[in-house]
């Protein structure tokens, strides 16, 4: 039975990770109803979209360190009652996210076409990609403040405020491209220019809210270069550790690739199902990194093992409540994506493995929002190459397995990244107990 203080955590962990798994799934939701749109002008731009689209999520991606960075400088200030400092580091970060995005922008207008060759673009499919991704290019410094806007809310402990932008922006995208190009009949462009104008609105909108807090905490509206610093050395080590999760995922598609058409289906079903359930986990990572962060913070030490404790609850709650609920629906899910039954067979033992080890990737999740929380990049980079290396061998060993093969190096990818996350939160907790 939770004590007082153990459900007092467990509804801030609730307020937090709910609206922010929702907002982070509010982009791959928007991202699929333009697809689909541009659909309707035809095979050769639904390619053409799709290449480009991969472009600016891989951008995406990897500048997701500019959100986890400002979360964490920020309610570490918060925590310990310095709005002013909180609030100069919000600023600051918005500096770091307009160059970064500035600088995208420039790269992507220039290394478009080499880009969208390197995926395979050619013919009217790569000239509908460049004409999409010379517009939406100038999207980034909108994507990239939107990513510290949402760090300094996430620092405030406020996911409600994310999640409403991102549901306007969602839906203000959704409605634009039904009118202009479903219904006006405009084309590849317009669509670009929608998801470019609703990227940059939010992006501006987050702007707004940092400088108002700003304001209200008498805080400049310079960068200060003592965060500057302390930002990038901490983004630098959080883009070694996804450039490398990256880099093992598409490693994972090119072997199913060279496995045939049918393994590469099946592994995009089951790929497709694991993204989708790294979004409600991802809410809780958001939990785990603004909780700690407060704590440390705040020097509320004697907190921080009933903190990690709950949120390794939820962590454990929710990997096996989706690990039952893909095994509910394994005959199900890949009839959704393919009528061709060799994929079904598939798609169906390698969502078996997705869900053997979807608590062990919960935890991984939580783990690796509480270590930002306490400032641990450098811990996650380290363990996510050794993590690597184990996919590595795994992939090696179990090559002859096929589609299994693949699933397990994954799976013993995550069960690092687990027992990494158990040995720094347990050093963590150590710390705290010893200072407090």
């Amino acid at each position: 039975m939770p004590t007082t203080a153990s459900a007092s955590i467990d509804r801030q962990i609730g307020a937090i990770a709910i609206p922010a798994a929702l907002a982070l799934a509010t982009e791959p939701l928007a991202e699929l109803c333009d697809t689909a749109i541009v659909g309707s002008l035809g095979t050769t731009a639904l390619g053409g979209v799709a290449i480009a689209v991969r472009v600016v999520s891989f951008a995406s991606t990897v500048f997701i360190f500019l959100m986890f960075a400002t979360t964490t400088a920020v309610a570490r200030h918060l925590g310990a009652g310095d709005t002013r400092r909180a609030a100069h580091e919000a600023v600051t970060a918005m500096w770091i996210a307009l160059a970064i995005g500035a600088t995208a922008t420039v790269t992507l207008l220039i290394g478009g076409p080499t880009f969208i060759s390197w995926l395979g673009g050619s013919g009217e499919v790569a000239r509908d990609a460049g004409r999409y991704l010379e517009i939406v290019a100038l999207s980034a410094p909108g994507s990239t403040l939107t990513m510290a806007g949402i760090g300094a809310r996430r620092g405030h402990l406020d996911t409600r405020i994310p999640l409403l932008i991102s549901a306007v922006a969602a839906a203000t995208n959704l409605v634009a491209d039904l009118i202009l190009v479903i219904g006006l009949g405009f084309g590849i462009a317009t669509a670009a220019w929608t998801t470019t104008a609703t990227a940059l609105a939010s992006g501006i909108t987050y702007v707004v809210l940092v400088v108002r807090d700003a304001r209200r905490a008498g805080a400049p509206l310079v960068a200060d270069r003592r965060s500057l610093r302390t930002q990038l050395v901490v983004g630098r080590d959080l883009l070694v550790r996804t450039v490398a999760l990256r880099t093992v995922l598409t490693v994972a598609t090119a072997l199913a690739a060279r496995q045939g058409e049918v393994t590469l289906a099946a592994y995009a079903i089951a790929f497709q199902i694991w993204i989708f359930c790294s979004y409600a986990l991802d809410g809780l990572e958001a939990a785990g990194q603004s909780l700690v962060s407060h704590r440390l913070g705040s020097a509320t030490f004697h907190e921080l093992g009933t903190v990690t404790a709950r949120l390794f609850t939820w962590g454990v709650r929710v990997g096996v409540a989706l690990a039952v609920g893909i095994v509910a629906l394994s005959w199900w899910l890949p009839r959704v994506f393919s009528s061709d039954q060799a994929v079904i067979d598939a798609a169906t033992t390698a969502l078996w493995w997705v869900a053997a080890f979807a608590p062990v990737s919960a935890v991984a999740f939580v783990g690796d929002g509480m270590l930002v929380g306490a400032s641990r990049q450098r811990f996650l980079a380290a363990t996510m190459l050794i993590a690597s290396c184990a996919f590595g061998f795994v992939a090696w060993a179990a090559a002859p397995w096929g589609l299994a093969g693949i699933w397990a190096a994954i799976s013993a990818m995550m069960v690092v990244r687990t027992a990494g996350a158990a040995l720094g939160i347990s050093r963590l907790r150590t710390m705290a107990a010893s200072a407090a």
